[in-house]
């Protein structure tokens, strides 16, 4: 198998990491443990036979205990020397900072090498050690060149962060920067590079959706028979990430991520998961089962959120889009969502074919065509039929009885206008400008905090929508729980891609 470990001094690497970390320490009750985690090299059998194009599924699975053997390590490595310390801190953070994909040589000569859908996976996690000392956990990747395509990334099952919360028994904040979420292909120039070798498999994409609902809906039978400690109450967690100014394709069809599931596993899981939060911060493709339902039992509410935000993708989990364009253009629309995901053409290939040297062969001859790819982000106006039962959802989960402890809550997701030339020509428009929409309630309990005042400051509703406006129902919904205020938009004011979340943390970019 063409692995090749570089790190087999790991032990002692560790070792020293948490050495370091408790000097660093020394005079303070909370300390911050980190480990790289370094991947094997990929490396060719020979000058004969170099690495095929297509990764089989045992090599995943080796690198997968590559990097089990080593999360274990670090785990058990700070179980000991917490217990031998003579002055140990009152609580620590554990930070697991996945290393980039690399290569014997320079490059592999294809690049289906160099982008990876099938996820890692935690093997023996029942095999970790309780950590009753750990107050925070991190666990993200690391990128060369700050790119969000995927390059080199190794992305990890989202089951990972949860198998290791299980054994942090006194863990009150996760964070997580990236939970390896690529909704849309590269938006790169090249052809071959886009739609081949970058390309986010639809299956694994798919399944590991699925596979983090199933756990939190479930978690005796998918986390080592252990539930997620109750002591967990600050969470920010972000599916996909933004380190660029969005250049996507929204022409094009996407696959349906909930079927067959009825409702999509993400949505209901981090429902779930806010039950026992009091911050809570959320960046994922959701629909309105993300929010509790002002009918359901009072303990499936969220009673003690305190601030809530999300920023929801445009494009619905099913394959549909939130948003539509100016004059309703909606290609590939359905009722039935996007196109459903087969067991065969949906997953990455285990051998190589005739195909993958034709692909290799073009992208030869024409590696970094810039004329290749014109981005198409046209989809600037809400579709009432789909963002509205998001923000009735939204709505009807902010009233008192249900969330008696919140201060602030917000949704909010951010356009693009930056169609192909085809559509420039219909719309006499500013090209290549961006904003925020979204919607914010400010329930005025944390100014009663702040001032010592006896009543909280009038609940106010802060609306940043342009020129479009819900319907009546909608709108009376929010006209119940405050003051309406209407912002305008602010076109060009792109987001701090490398500012602090929710938590107030500047962990918010896996750089």
């Amino acid at each position: 198998m063409p692995l090749r470990e570089t790190d087999t001094d790991f032990e002692t690497e560790i070792s020293e990491h948490i050495r370091e970390g408790l000097e660093a320490g020394r005079n303070t009750k909370y300390r911050v443990f980190m480990c790289d985690l370094h991947l094997p090299l990929l490396a060719d059998e020979s000058a004969e036979k170099p690495l095929p194009c297509q990764e089989p599924t045992e090599e995943t699975t080796a690198v997968s205990a590559h990097v089990s053997v080593r999360i274990r390590t670090f785990f058990k490595q700070i179980a000991a020397a917490y217990n031998e310390t003579e002055d140990p801190p009152a609580s620590i953070g554990i930070r697991l900072i996945v290393q980039p994909q690399n290569f014997a040589q320079d490059v592999p000569w294809c690049h289906h090498r160099r982008y990876h859908s099938r996820r890692l996976q935690l093997h023996n996690p029942e095999a970790l050690p309780d950590l009753p000392f750990v107050s925070s956990v991190i666990i993200r990747s690391r990128s060369y060149g700050g790119s969000d395509n995927g390059e080199d990334i190794r992305p990890l099952s989202p089951l990972v962060p949860l198998q290791c919360l299980v054994h942090l028994p006194a863990v009150q904040e996760w964070i997580a920067p990236w939970l390896w979420e690529r909704p849309l292909p590269a938006a790169v120039p090249s052809r071959v590079m886009r739609e081949h070798y970058s390309w986010p498999w639809e299956g694994p994409l798919r399944d590991a959706r699925h596979e983090f609902g199933a756990a939190i809906m479930n978690q005796e039978k998918h986390l080592c028979g252990k539930r997620i400690p109750a002591s967990l109450t600050r969470v920010s967690v972000h599916f996909w990430l933004f380190l660029r100014l969005a250049l996507d394709s929204q022409s094009m069809a996407r696959p349906n991520l909930i079927h067959p599931a009825d409702k999509d596993p993400v949505s209901i899981g981090l429902c779930k998961l806010g039950t026992q939060l009091t911050l809570f911060d959320v960046r994922a493709m959701v629909t309105s089962d993300l929010f509790p339902s002002p009918e359901a039992p009072a303990d499936q509410q969220w009673a003690q959120m305190r601030r809530f935000r999300l920023e929801f993708h445009p494009l619905c989990p099913d394959g549909r889009w939130y948003f539509v364009g100016p004059g309703g253009e909606d290609p590939y629309d359905s009722e039935q969502g996007g196109y459903k995901i087969s067991d065969t053409e949906h997953y990455p290939r285990e051998t190589d074919t005739d195909e993958d040297n034709d692909i290799d062969s073009e992208y030869g001859d024409n590696p970094d065509d810039e004329y290749d790819y014109d981005p198409d982000m046209f989809r600037t106006e809400p579709c009432r039929e789909r963002v509205e039962p998001l923000l009735v959802a939204f709505a009807k989960s902010l009233t008192r009885d249900n969330m008696p402890s919140l201060e602030d809550a917000e949704i909010f997701t951010h356009l693009w206008w930056f169609p192909d030339d085809k559509e420039m020509e219909k719309y006499d428009l500013p090209f290549k400008k961006g904003h925020r929409w979204g919607v914010k309630f400010i329930s005025g309990r944390g100014d009663e905090k702040k001032d010592g005042d006896a009543a909280a400051a009038a609940p106010l509703v802060q609306w940043q929508v342009g020129g479009w406006r819900p319907s009546d129902e909608v709108l009376s919904l929010f006209e119940s729980l405050g003051r309406q205020e209407w912002l305008d938009l602010e076109w060009n004011r792109y987001r701090n891609t490398m500012g602090c979340d929710l938590l107030g943390n500047s962990e918010s970019s896996p750089i």
